[in-house]
């Protein structure tokens, strides 16, 4: 019972963060109907969360390698148990599961600020003009045949 409980959290979660991000922020159906001015500032959001992501995680994966270290050294001499090994030893289990819990933090929000910030630059390629041609690339890029008589 306890397993299906917590994969059914999980999957609400994971539901919940594939929702539509621009029709809850700016109420529009479509990230192409957003204006330059909404795309930089949801690239701006973008980037932050991939900078906290990435914080998270390397700061994350740096306490746990210390407490690692930290637990490791409480176990120099396993035999000889003595009581003042017992507070290094806590030491280390606290920040290897705070590292952890970090790292388990960061991934995700590392994964999703990477994610977005690539759909809002794609989406701000509409806005960017054409160095060599000197105008405004069209909506739906492709080839086409014009026929004219």
């Amino acid at each position: 019972m306890k397993k299906l409980l917590v994969l059914a959290v999980l999957g609400f979660l994971f539901l919940n963060v594939q929702g539509q991000w621009y029709s809850r922020q700016f109420n529009v159906n479509s990230i192409d109907d957003l204006s330059q001015a909404q795309l930089n500032y949801a690239l701006q959001r973008a980037e932050a969360n991939l900078k906290a992501g990435k914080i998270l995680t390397l700061s994350g994966v740096g306490a746990f390698t210390v407490g690692t270290i930290i637990a490791a050294a409480a176990f120099s001499d396993f035999w000889n148990w003595d009581d003042s090994d017992t507070g290094l030893y806590v030491t280390g289990g606290m920040l290897m599961f705070l590292g952890m819990g970090s790292t388990a933090v960061g991934i995700p929000f590392w994964i999703h600020g990477a994610t977005r910030r690539n759909k809002v630059e794609v989406a701000l390629i509409k806005f960017n003009t054409s160095a060599v041609s000197g105008f405004r690339q069209p909506a739906q890029l492709g080839l086409c045949v014009n026929i004219t008589f």
